[in-house]
């Protein structure tokens, strides 16, 4: 597989948010067989240090390290799996495709943990029933005689290393059952949307169940009562603001798929005419003073762009900026923000959904989509640089903004040129 098959382009303008999501996990499990060799060659470390400096038996370390390796190696296998089942997924559909993206991905991650939980099972079995003297001689030779540490320590430990192995394989069970019932939608937003909730609530999950492990450590160690008390407030704080979280997230709307117009009063003009069009773009700051101000906010996962417009229309008139309305819009969940994810890797369905609208030809259409506007007779310059815009009005004002894709640039020439004449300067 060619690495350049996997790599996410952001000047391929045929891209989608499905086959982003789809690179990125290939790219993530091509990587992580380097982390597998590495693990491999640290635990045939750990086993020889182990033996040849602190003397424990060869076969406990056989029986431990060894089934490490054993479970890195079948994992390096299963990863494999993993890769060509999502290597063979179309991406033709964008929702239905990322919903079998994740859950393809969450059903190996889940093969992963049974083999995982179930060959550390074994192995600390025949520990325990095969080697527990020989355990408890070793804490009893390697233990200073000041320090008040009991044999039944070192079981201890590892009796715990095995509950979280159970823990984790239980939650890859929940997460792998809650993803798998992942409501089906025509829109990449709703599906991540719900994707994000459930991340979000195993994440949750996870941290109680670690600071109540915590707790129970401090319990059965007598520590003083201020140290479980600060972690039981901690703990209540992060439960109250991760329930703020996934409501506000759960409660994020995608009508018309996040369309969101500003309060901008847009004119209507007799005979206007739509003369060319420039799908995917993106603003950006003009200045330093524009550098300050903020492009958008979010709070607890869920925001918006306070700029969403991702298609340039000229016509016999003016500029319009305009927002065509694609998954997620202008809004921000979790850590995605739409607006720039559109831009770079989802110009394909701006591009799809623009020229649908154009074969209607209705300005009036597109100018409910419009967020700004700059009149040709309000305009000092337009500077063209490559693939950016530089609108400077007589007013002061001054609007940016970025493409990506190449042929963009001589059509937008020519219109330019015929209609601002000496206002257009190209660089």
């Amino acid at each position: 597989m060619a690495i350049r098959k996997i790599i996410p382009n952001p000047f391929d303008k045929d891209s989608k948010l499905s086959d982003l999501a789809k690179k990125g996990e290939l790219l993530k499990e091509s990587l992580s067989f380097t982390v597998l060799v590495k693990n491999i060659i640290f635990l045939i470390i750990l086993g020889v240090v182990l033996v040849a400096y602190y003397k424990i038996s060869t076969t406990i370390v056989a029986i431990l390290i060894g089934t490490e390796i054993v479970v890195t190696l079948i994992a390096g296998y299963i990863k494999i799996k993993e890769v060509k089942a999502i290597y063979s997924i179309e991406t033709q559909d964008d929702a239905k495709s990322y919903r079998k993206l994740l859950i393809t991905n969450e059903y190996w991650e889940f093969i992963k943990s049974i083999f995982k939980v179930i060959a550390n099972g074994i192995s600390i079995a025949l520990i325990f029933v095969f080697f527990s003297s020989e355990i408890s001689n070793f804490v009893v030779q390697n233990t200073p005689s000041n320090l008040p540490i009991k044999t039944e320590w070192l079981k201890y430990i590892i009796l715990v290393f095995a509950v979280f192995r159970v823990l984790e394989f239980v939650m890859k069970l929940i997460g792998y059952k809650w993803i798998k019932n992942l409501k089906e939608s025509g829109n990449f937003a709703q599906v991540n949307q719900e994707y994000v909730l459930i991340e979000k609530k195993l994440e949750l999950i996870k941290f109680i169940l670690g600071i109540s492990i915590i707790l129970l450590i401090s319990f059965l160690t007598g520590s003083p009562f201020w140290i479980p008390s600060m972690f039981v407030s901690f703990m209540l704080l992060m439960v109250i603001l991760s329930t703020v979280e996934l409501k506000r997230i759960k409660n994020i709307q995608f009508e018309n798929k996040g369309t969101d117009i500003s309060h901008h009063k847009i004119k209507n003009f007799q005979n206007e005419q739509i003369v060319g069009a420039v799908f995917g773009i993106m603003k950006t700051t003009t200045d330093f003073k524009d550098m300050s101000k903020p492009t958008g906010s979010s709070v607890l996962g869920s925001g918006k762009t306070y700029f969403p417009e991702n298609s340039l229309l000229l016509t016999n008139y003016r500029l319009l900026m305009i927002q065509i309305p694609v998954s997620g819009g202008n809004k921000i969940v979790g850590k995605i923000d739409y607006v720039s994810q559109n831009f770079f890797f989802n110009r394909e369905e701006i591009r799809q959904k623009g020229e649908q609208m154009l074969k209607k030809n209705s300005i009036s259409q597109f100018l409910q989509l419009a967020t700004n506007d700059a009149l040709y007779r309000d305009i000092k310059i337009v500077t063209l640089k490559q693939t950016k815009i530089i609108i400077e009005k007589i007013s002061g004002n001054k609007l940016e903004y970025v493409f990506m894709d190449r042929g963009y640039i001589e059509p937008l020439k020519k219109l330019l040129r015929f209609y601002l004449k000496e206002k257009f300067i190209e660089k």
